[in-house]
């Protein structure tokens, strides 16, 4: 990773630290000197980050590193306070599918992840804008948000999608999750490119387009986080033996790497209103069966012992994804699949070890 301005004890407001993604960007962000400010929605969720190892060896004060509740993040307004004093934000909250979790009705899905996506994204926006003091929003988006969405059902062609392609919103109705969530990251992407092309706020928007996120998540502490709920579970899902039949598309990226991006698209020297995907080996990508040949090269203890398994099946749907851009930008070799499994395993096994 290139090396760029230090961060100088400046404010960053951070949205999703919570969740997987969101807290590898805290643990960088921390480590790379900014004071972080996380938005939760109950004080609760924000003693499980506040006391998680890797934070708490920091030894940092509560300047350092800060929470504001804030319950519902699609009421207007819901921001204000929270990004008040604050010269960065990153926001990385937003419905996500629920992975075998519990999950909203069909009828729900609209108000779920669309609604509140657009709602949350544009509020944070204005709150931003009302604070005076920040230069620099970066939002979590997707590949979702800019790939039409029949090319993760396998009926697309060979096109290349870069960070630049845009798409118009899905109006639905919307058949499954994953429909209603590719909706709303598209919705964020164009609300926010549209809001701050209209409003000329004194602050610039970097949107990061990650494929599926692999890799340790530090908040899974017990065999049960690992299974559902986030995109490690289905990939851990393939290696304990799952047989699934639906495809699912090739694009993936080491959430180390991804986090990376997120802390370093706030420097001042990375110019402002502009996307960057974010998916490792190459344009193609990866192959998702791959993965059960990586752990038969090294976990084959587990594979004995039955922990892993060698029978999994996954089909994949190539969709070519180009992140030169964002590796050239960043001055990163985006890690690939094989860095991915050994990661997220190495964990599991770990955690989940007798």
């Amino acid at each position: 990773m290139r090396k760029y301005d230090k961060a100088c004890k400046k404010l960053l407001v951070l949205t999703g630290a919570t969740g997987f993604l969101g807290y590898k960007v805290l643990t960088v962000a921390l480590k790379a000197g900014y004071d972080v400010r996380i938005v939760v929605r109950s004080a609760n969720k924000a003693n499980k980050v506040l006391n998680a190892p890797s934070v708490k060896e920091l030894k940092l004060s509560e300047e350092a590193l800060s929470f504001v509740v804030v319950p519902d993040m699609t009421v207007a307004g819901a921001f204000n306070e929270a990004v008040r004093g604050a010269t960065y934000v990153i926001h990385c909250a937003s419905p996500i599918p629920s992975f075998g979790g519990e999950a909203p009705t069909p009828e729900q899905y609209e108000k779920f992840f669309v609604q509140a996506a657009r709602q949350a994204t544009v509020g944070l926006l204005e709150s931003s804008r009302s604070s005076g003091t920040v230069r620099r929003v970066v939002v979590t988006s997707s590949t979702v948000a800019n790939i039409p969405f029949h090319y993760f059902l396998g009926k697309g062609d060979d096109k290349t999608f870069s960070a630049e392609n845009r798409i118009p919103l899905d109006p639905g109705p919307y058949g499954f999750e994953f429909q209603a969530y590719s909706a709303s990251k598209a919705a964020a992407l164009n609300d926010s490119e549209a809001w701050v092309a209209e409003n000329k706020p004194s602050f610039d928007l970097i949107s990061i387009l990650p494929g599926w996120i692999f890799g340790p998540d530090e908040l899974c502490t017990t065999a049960e986080d690992f299974e559902n709920g986030s995109t490690n579970s289905v990939l851990l899902n393939i290696l304990r033996g799952t047989e699934s039949s639906v495809p699912f598309t090739s694009n993936a990226v080491f959430v180390d790497d991804v986090a990376q991006i997120h802390v370093a698209a706030l420097d001042p020297q990375i110019p402002g209103n502009q996307a960057f995907m974010a998916t490792g080996d190459g344009i193609d990508g990866m192959v998702w069966e791959d993965g059960i040949r990586v752990v038969k090269q090294n976990f084959p203890e587990a594979i004995a012992q039955g922990r892993l398994k060698t029978t999994g099946k996954q089909p994949t749907i190539i969709v070519r994804v180009d992140a030169k851009k964002t590796e050239e930008t960043f001055g990163i070799q985006l890690a690939g699949y094989e860095q991915q499994v050994k990661s997220l395993v190495s964990q599991y096994l770990e955690v989940t070890k007798a």
